[in-house]
């Protein structure tokens, strides 16, 4: 008997946990009409909840619709399940959002093989030599100044082995481009140190140079020179007809005269300058002028520039009674003339 009292007790009490917990979960959620429902929730879906009110009781699915902003977070915090939370959060406003955490970043040193370690100290100048990045700027800059020397001695028409040898000199070698490219064409200094000679002494020294020049005239010659026709009206050792032929010298136009550093010598100076020299049939002006180039390999007299390309000309020269094309790059030219035919 006294068996059947303690079940009847443990039942009574069990019977008052399960209505405390319930009371406990139960919740009171205020509805958009001024109304307020109670009970616990416990069926989540798209178009409501199931409240539950008593052991055996529920209430019908209530629509979301209904309830006012304070229920629904009220609801959200007692979802059980996150499926359930995930249904409440598009309706709910200013739902609270967790701060995403700030990754922390961590830089590390970068570690290569074989590079050079960075020097530390007082560093001068000579420390460019102390790395292969140090010697190979100071060999560009060193090839530059060589290449600027060489272009120097073209365009100014100095010895090139003199220009080029100064500046070939470690460091005092920088400053000899820069005086070079200062001081005037060497052709144009010669030419004014030339003392001016009157029309007798030019006549006399004609007369007398004929020979020497006929020497040195070469096979490249493309018409009669005035010393063939000197020597030609020698008679007995004396130049009788000298003033005749100085007369018709005299007559012939002057020789047109382009020379580098007022022109520069490229295709377009000669397709435009010369564009008479590349007919095969010259104009009447042009039949009796022929092309002086004067170059660093020498003096090339032509009647006719048979092909030009960016870097060079082809000029068509005498050679022994022959025609030959000639090949004479753009840089080594330093004087372009056109003379009259008896003048060359």
């Amino acid at each position: 008997m006294q068996k059947g009292c303690m079940q009847r007790l443990a039942l009574i009490v069990c019977c008052l946990v399960g209505m405390l917990s319930s009371v406990a979960l139960a919740g009171t959620y205020p509805l958009t009409d001024g109304t307020q429902i109670s009970g616990e929730p416990i069926s989540y879906n798209e178009e409501g909840v199931v409240l539950k009110t008593g052991p055996d009781t529920f209430l019908p699915r209530t629509p979301w619709s209904k309830f006012t902003q304070e229920a629904l977070r009220q609801l959200h915090a007692e979802a059980k399940t996150a499926q359930d939370r995930a249904i409440l959060d598009p309706m709910i406003e200013d739902l609270p959002s967790e701060k995403a955490k700030r990754k922390t970043i961590e830089v590390k040193p970068i570690e290569t093989p074989g590079r050079p370690s960075r020097q530390e100290g007082t560093l001068g100048f000579l420390a460019i030599f102390s790395s292969p990045l140090g010697w190979t700027i100071f060999a560009v800059l060193y090839a530059a100044n060589l290449f600027a020397a060489y272009e120097v001695a073209v365009f100014r028409q100095q010895p090139l082995q003199t220009v080029v040898g100064l500046a070939a000199l470690p460091f005092i070698g920088v400053a000899s481009p820069i005086i070079f490219l200062s001081l005037p064409n060497r052709v144009d200094a010669d030419a004014e140190q030339a003392p001016a000679a009157g029309a007798p002494a030019e006549a006399a020294e004609a007369s007398a140079g004929a020979p020497a020049e006929e020497a040195s005239a070469g096979p490249m010659s493309s018409a009669p020179s005035t010393s063939r026709m000197h020597s030609s009206l020698r008679v007995g050792g004396e130049t009788e007809a000298a003033p005749e032929a100085l007369q018709a010298q005299s007559s012939l136009p002057a020789a047109v005269v382009f020379r580098r550093g007022d022109f520069s010598f490229n295709r377009r100076f000669f397709e435009t300058k010369l564009a008479g020299f590349f007919r095969l049939v010259p104009s009447e002006a042009d039949k009796d002028m022929v092309l002086y180039i004067q170059s660093g390999r020498g003096e090339f007299v032509g009647k006719r520039i048979t092909r030009v390309t960016p870097g060079e000309l082809y000029l068509q020269i005498f050679k022994n009674d022959a025609t030959a094309d000639e090949m004479i790059p753009f840089v080594e030219i330093n004087e372009v003339q056109i003379r009259h035919k008896d003048l060359a």
